[in-house]
C-alpha cells in the first residue's frame, strides 16, 4: 500500500514534468546579467543582431567547376526557402524581389545622383563606358540592365551593400583562397537564439546539399545559428546519455552494497523526488528549463543520494539510529542550501536555474530521506554488504592535520602567485559552444570577410528618423577614415535609410522630364544605339520625381528587413543606429575622431571589452557571493553543532578542499570560470556533509563502522556521476564535472585527515 501511494505521487510529477517544463538551449542564459546600455547592447546583438542570424557554408568534396555549380544550386533553393531571407554566393546580389525594389528606389538611395550627372556631357561619356562594360565578364549584366539603368545606380547601390572585404572569385562564385571551397552567406528569417528553428535552418542546407553528388562531409555550416543548433543536439546527446550512464552506473553500485531492489528503490526515491522538484521549481520561477540545467539535475544524483544512503546504511541494525543522526541529517542539507545560495541569486539565469535546482532538490531528497523512506521501508531495514575496498588504517593526527595545512597553505601562495592569469576572461570561452566549433567558424569567416563584430558605432536620437539622420551625417566621416586607411569598411544603416532632406535633395536633382529627354537625345549622338532605347530609364526618372520617400516599411518581405531590424534598436528609452566597423586600425584614436566629428552622439562600442567588464564584474560579485555563502555555512555550522570549535573543525578541511582542486586545475593549466566557481560551491556542500558524517561518527565501533561505509559509499556515487560528466562535450558540463569529482575526493581526504578515519572495513556486510 505504501510503495503504491509512492508510486502515485511520482505519476501525479511525471504528468507535472511533462505538461508544464518547456526545454530551452539559448546560450546567453549563460551571460551574465546586463547593468549598462552597452551591455544590455551586447547582449542584443549576441541573442538577434545581425551576426547571430549569418550563416557561413562551405561545399567541398569535388573539384572546383563541380562546386561552382553546385554552390549556384544551393543558393537558388535556399534563396526559395522560408527559412532563409537572403542568400549570396558572390555570383548575384539577393533575390529578384530585393534588386527590384533597389532599382525602383535607386535614385533615392544612391549617393551619386546629382544634377551634373545627367547633362548630356555627362550621360555620353557614362554611355561610352556602357560600350567598354559590353567585353567585360560582366558584360551580359551590364546589357540587360542597360535600358534601365545607363548611369549605373544599381551598381553603385551594389558596392554599398556588398562586405568590406569578399572571398576571391572563381568561375563566378565564391571560393576559399585555396580553390577548394565553394563558399555561401546566408541569413536565418529566425534569430540566432531560436534552437529549434536554427535547426530546422541548417536540415534544410543539408537536405538540399545531398543531391548535389558531393563526396565525403560535402557541407561546413558554421555561425551562431548553427552553433545553437548544434549545441542543442550536443547539451541533449550528454544530458540523454551522459546521464543515463551515471544513473545506471549508480544503480549498479547500489544494487550490489543492497542486495535488494526494495532497498535501492528506497534509496531512488528521495532523489527522484528532489530532481523532479527542482526542476519544476525552475520552470515556476524562471517560465522555462534550460538544457543544460536538465543535464546537471541528472548529477544531483551524485549529491542527493547521499542522504537516503547516509539513513540506511546507519540504520541497518541500529533502530535508534534515525534519532542520533537527524540533527546532522538536517545540517548537511542546510549548509548545502547555503552553498547554493550564490547559485541562485547568479547574475548569470543559467547559473540561477543550478542555483534553485539544487536548494530545492536537496531539500525534497533530504525530507525524503529523514522521513518518507523509514516510512517506506516499514521497520524492514536492508542488509548493507561492505564496498570491496582495500583495508586502511588511518587516524587523524596533529601530523596528518599539519600536512593537510602546509598543502593548503602552499596551494594558497601557487595561486596568490599566477593571479589574475588562470581567471577566464573571455565570454566566448564561457558559452556552450565547444572550442572546434569556434575554430571552425572563425577559419570560415576569415575566408569570408564576414562580419565579426567586436567595434560598432552607436549613434542615439530621440526618435528613429534623428538616429539615422545623425548617422547619415557620420558617413562622410567614416569614408575620410576608410581612404585614409584607419578603417577597412563599414555597413549603415542610413545608406539603406536616407534622411527624407537627403531623399528630396536627391529627387530634387533629376531634372525634368522633357529637359532629361533632350539631354539623352544629345548623348546619344555618334552612339550606337537606338533612340528609343533608353525609354526604360525615362519612365523610372519621371516615376522617382513624384514617389515618396524610402521607409523601413518599403524593405519587408526582402533581406533587408532583417538587416535594418537588427541596425536599428530602440533600447532605454532611445533610438540606435548601428554601424558596424571592419578593420579599424586605432580603436583609441577612432574613438576621439568620432567624439569630435558628432558632439558626443555617437559613441564606439568594443562589445570585446565590454564582455570582458562584464565577466570580470560578475567574478567579483560571485566571490563576495561565495563569502556571503561562506558566512552563512559557519553561523548554521555554529548553531547547529553548539560550538565554535566544532564549526571550525567541520569548515577547515572543506575549505581546503576548494582551495587545493582550484590549484590543481590551475596546475593543469585549466582557466577557472564561473562555472568551475559553481562546481566549487557544489564541492563545499559535498564536502561539508562528509565532515559533518565524520564529526559525528558514533560513539562506538559499531557506529563509525557504519558511517565509514556510508561516507565510502557517498564519494563513490559523487564520483561516478560527476566523472562521467567530465566526459561531456559541453564545456561548462564538462567543468563542473571535472571539478566536483577532483573536490570530492579532495573532502574525503581532507576530513579524513583533520577530524579523522579510522579504518575502513572489508567485511562483507554490515548487519544487524
Amino acid at each position: 500500500m505504501r510503495l503504491a501511494i509512492v508510486a502515485a505521487l511520482f505519476a501525479l510529477l511525471a504528468f507535472a514534468l511533462a505538461k508544464t517544463v518547456h526545454v530551452q538551449s539559448d546560450f546567453t542564459a549563460f551571460l551574465p546579467a546586463t547593468t549598462t546600455a552597452e551591455q544590455r547592447l551586447l547582449v542584443a546583438q549576441l541573442r538577434d543582431g545581425l551576426v547571430s542570424r549569418t550563416m557561413l557554408i562551405a561545399l567541398q568534396g569535388d573539384v572546383d567547376v563541380h562546386l561552382a555549380n553546385a554552390s549556384r544550386k544551393l543558393a537558388t533553393v535556399l534563396a526559395s526557402s522560408p527559412e532563409f531571407t537572403f542568400v549570396s554566393n558572390g555570383g548575384t546580389l539577393a533575390s529578384p524581389g530585393l534588386v527590384e525594389l533597389l532599382m525602383a528606389r535607386r535614385y533615392a538611395l544612391s549617393p551619386q545622383v546629382k544634377p551634373e550627372a545627367f547633362t548630356a556631357a555627362a550621360l555620353h561619356e557614362t554611355l561610352e563606358k556602357r560600350l567598354d562594360d559590353f567585353s567585360s565578364p560582366l558584360g551580359g549584366a551590364t546589357r540587360a540592365l542597360l535600358p534601365r539603368d545607363p548611369t549605373g545606380e544599381l551598381a553603385a547601390l551594389t558596392r554599398l551593400l556588398v562586405p568590406a572585404s569578399q572571398p576571391a572569385l572563381l568561375h563566378g562564385v565564391w571560393f576559399d583562397t585555396k580553390g577548394r571551397r565553394a563558399l555561401l552567406v546566408a541569413q536565418t528569417r529566425a534569430p540566432g537564439y531560436d534552437s529549434v528553428a536554427q535547426a530546422a535552418a541548417v536540415a534544410r542546407v543539408e537536405e538540399a546539399v545531398r543531391p548535389l553528388g558531393l563526396k565525403g562531409r560535402p557541407a561546413l555550416i558554421t555561425g551562431p545559428g548553427a552553433f545553437a543548433a548544434q549545441s542543442h543536439q550536443v547539451i541533449e546527446r550528454d544530458a540523454q546519455w551522459l546521464g543515463g550512464i551515471s544513473v545506471v552506473a549508480v544503480l549498479a553500485l547500489l544494487a550490489y552494497v543492497y542486495r535488494s531492489p526494495r532497498a535501492v528503490l528506497l534509496v531512488a526515491t528521495p532523489v527522484a523526488l528532489g530532481i523532479a522538484a527542482g526542476v519544476l521549481a525552475v520552470q515556476a520561477g524562471f517560465g522555462s528549463v534550460h538544457a543544460i540545467t536538465l543535464g546537471f539535475g541528472a548529477t544531483l544524483v551524485g549529491e542527493a543520494v547521499d542522504y537516503p544512503n547516509y539513513v540506511l546504511v546507519q540504520s541497518s541494525g541500529d533502530p535508534g539510529a534515525l534519532q542520533r543522526i537527524s540533527r546532522t541529517l538536517a545540517l548537511g542539507v542546510l549548509t548545502t542550501v547555503a552553498s547554493a545560495l550564490a547559485l541562485a541569486f547568479s547574475g548569470f539565469q543559467g547559473l540561477a536555474q543550478l542555483g534553485v535546482l539544487t536548494m530545492v532538490g536537496i531539500v525534497v531528497a533530504g525530507a525524503a530521506a529523514r522521513w518518507l523512506v523509514p516510512w517506506m521501508a516499514a521497520g524492514h531495514t536492508p542488509v548493507v554488504h561492505a564496498l570491496p575496498l582495500p583495508r586502511i588504517r588511518f587516524s587523524a593526527t596533529r601530523r596528518t592535520r599539519l600536512l593537510a595545512g602546509v598543502a593548503t597553505l602552499a596551494a594558497i601562495a601557487g595561486l596568490a602567485a599566477t593571479h589574475p592569469a588562470w581567471w577566464e576572461r573571455d565570454l566566448a570561452n564561457l558559452s556552450p559552444i565547444s572550442q572546434d566549433m569556434r575554430a571552425r567558424d572563425a577559419q570560415l569567416r576569415a575566408e569570408m570577410g564576414a562580419p565579426d563584430v567586436g567595434l560598432l558605432a552607436a549613434t542615439s536620437g530621440a526618435t528613429e528618423a534623428e538616429a539615422l539622420a545623425r548617422a547619415e551625417s557620420l558617413l562622410p566621416v567614416l569614408d575620410r577614415e576608410k581612404s585614409n586607411g584607419a578603417l577597412r569598411g563599414y555597413d549603415s544603416p542610413a545608406t539603406l535609410l536616407p534622411s527624407t532632406a537627403t531623399q528630396d535633395a536627391r529627387r530634387a536633382a533629376l531634372p525634368e522630364p522633357a529637359a532629361l529627354a533632350a539631354n539623352l537625345a544629345t548623348a546619344l549622338r555618334g552612339l550606337p544605339f537606338r533612340p528609343d532605347a533608353f525609354t526604360p530609364f525615362l519612365d523610372d526618372v519621371r516615376a522617382a520625381k513624384t514617389r515618396a520617400p524610402v521607409t523601413r516599411a518599403d524593405y519587408a518581405g526582402t533581406p533587408l528587413a532583417a538587416k535594418l531590424e537588427a541596425l536599428v534598436v530602440q533600447a532605454d528609452g532611445q533610438w540606435l543606429a548601428l554601424t558596424t566597423l571592419a578593420g579599424v586600425r586605432d580603436a583609441r584614436a577612432f574613438e576621439s575622431t568620432l567624439a569630435k566629428a558628432t558632439n558626443g552622439t555617437t559613441r564606439l562600442v568594443d562589445l570585446k571589452a565590454i564582455s570582458t567588464g562584464m565577466v570580470d564584474n560578475y567574478l567579483r560579485e560571485s566571490l563576495r557571493q561565495v563569502a556571503i555563502g561562506a558566512a552563512l555555512i559557519a553561523l548554521l555550522l555554529v548553531v547547529g553543532l553548539r560550538s565554535f570549535v566544532r564549526a571550525g573543525r567541520v569548515m577547515a578541511p572543506c575549505l581546503a578542499a576548494l582551495v587545493l582542486a582550484a590549484a590543481v586545475l590551475v596546475a593543469l593549466g585549466t582557466r577557472i570560470s564561473v562555472f568551475h566557481l559553481v562546481a566549487l560551491l557544489l564541492v563545499l556542500g559535498i564536502g561539508l556533509n562528509y565532515a559533518l558524517f565524520l564529526e559525528n561518527a558514533g560513539t562506538n565501533d559499531e557506529q563509525r563502522e557504519r558511517t565509514r561505509q556510508a561516507l565510502a559509499l557517498c564519494v563513490a556515487t559523487t564520483v561516478i556521476t560527476f566523472g562521467v560528466l567530465a566526459f561531456s562535450t559541453t564545456p561548462v558540463l564538462r567543468a563542473i564535472g571535472v571539478t566536483v569529482a577532483l573536490g570530492a575526493l579532495l573532502s574525503l581526504a581532507l576530513a579524513a585527515a583533520w577530524l579523522g578515519a579510522p579504518r575502513i572495513s572489508t567485511a562483507r556486510t554490515v548487519a544487524p
